[in-house]
Order: C-alpha cells, then sequence, then structure tokens
C-alpha cells in the first residue's frame, strides 16, 4: 500500500449493466456538444473518480468494474468508506442513538482499522499501482444526523467528482430503517454524475 493516503474524517434498476444517472444540469449542458475545432474547456486538476465502498462482494465488483471500464492514465482515484453508527452500535453493544465514541477508544480505533485493512484487501487490490496513488476517506458517523448518502454526495462535490460509483446493494428493512438507501440517496440528491454498478 506504498504511496496510499488514508484520511479520516468525521461527518457532521434490477438491470445486471451500470446505470449512470445525470443530474439536470449535466444533461443539459452535454446536450450542446462542441463545436469542431473548438477548444476543450481548461482542466484545472486531473478527472477524479469518488468510488463508495464498503465489505461486500458487490462494492469489490464495483471497484474491479470501474478500473477496467472508466479509469484513464493520469485519473485520481478516491475511495469512501463511511461507518455507520448501525455498525458502531453492533460493537458497542448499545442502540445507535445512544452511541458516544469515547465510551471505549480503544475497540473504535480497532473499528477503523479493520475498515482500512479491508478497503486494502477488497478495493486496493483492483486499483494497482497507479500515479497518482488513489486516496482513501475513513468517514466516522459518529452523532451526525446526515445520512451516509449524504455524506457520500458531500464528498462528490467537495473533490468536484467527474462520477461517483456505488454498488447496488440488497439491505434488510432493519437496515434500510436506519441506514436508508446510500445509492438512492445519491441518484436523487446528487448535483455530479452517478454510476450505479448492478453486477457481481
Amino acid at each position: 500500500m506504498a504511496g496510499v493516503r488514508f484520511s479520516q474524517l468525521v461527518a457532521v434498476s434490477q438491470a445486471r449493466a451500470p446505470v449512470l444517472c445525470l443530474p439536470v444540469a449535466s444533461r443539459r449542458s452535454s446536450a450542446g456538444a462542441r463545436a469542431p475545432g473548438d477548444a476543450a474547456p481548461p482542466e484545472s486538476h486531473p478527472r477524479r473518480l469518488l468510488i463508495s465502498v464498503d465489505n461486500s462482494d458487490a462494492s469489490e465488483a464495483a471497484v474491479k468494474w470501474a478500473m477496467q471500464n472508466l479509469y484513464q492514465q493520469g485519473d485520481e482515484i478516491h475511495l469512501i468508506h463511511v461507518i455507520p453508527r448501525l455498525q458502531l452500535a453492533a460493537t458497542y453493544g448499545a442502540p445507535p442513538v445512544d452511541f458516544l465514541p469515547y465510551q471505549d477508544p480503544t475497540a473504535y480505533e480497532q473499528l477503523i482499522k479493520s475498515a482500512e485493512d479491508f478497503v486494502a484487501k477488497r478495493a486496493l487490490a483492483h486499483v494497482g499501482d497507479i500515479t497518482p496513488h488513489p486516496v482513501v476517506h475513513i468517514v466516522k458517523y459518529e452523532i451526525d444526523t446526515d445520512s451516509i448518502g449524504n455524506v457520500v454526495v458531500k464528498k462528490a462535490d467537495e473533490l468536484e467528482a467527474a462520477v461517483t460509483v456505488l454498488a447496488r446493494h440488497t439491505k434488510s428493512r432493519l437496515q434500510e430503517f436506519f441506514l436508508g438507501s446510500v445509492t438512492s440517496y445519491c441518484v436523487h440528491h446528487s448535483k455530479r454524475p452517478v454510476l450505479v454498478h448492478s453486477g457481481v
């Protein structure tokens, strides 16, 4: 994992083919393509791809697909993983609304380390040795009421991501109640393109 940067933050269709969802503004701008000979707008930074990851086969497949089909040499790859309150609560054995991270700092930091480990094994393994080096954002979802999808959308805006890649998951009713649908939230609220990978 030489060169990989980990950043820790505290967050304040059934089709098999990936589905690309463009916000209205992007669809309008893409309708007026440049005329032949027109200069391309200047790029202030490399193209940035944001991939939301978790410890699942679907997420790993989405990373692999993005690297094989979207990545171009020189792109910046950003991986984001949000540790939700439901997972933190399971670790501490307390209801999500009662979670306090300072109750057991050692266990809390171990949870962060576990997240870094699976990201390295399940995601970075498919990214490979690229330049610039990938950046991993571990977002510690503590007592903020924002949804995980909102955290991802904010990160995409902050990075000015060319596209946000998410894996489509099937969650239980309990998980849906606490976590909501990250994919649905991003598709409906992101001002930047979102690609939903459905196949494993």
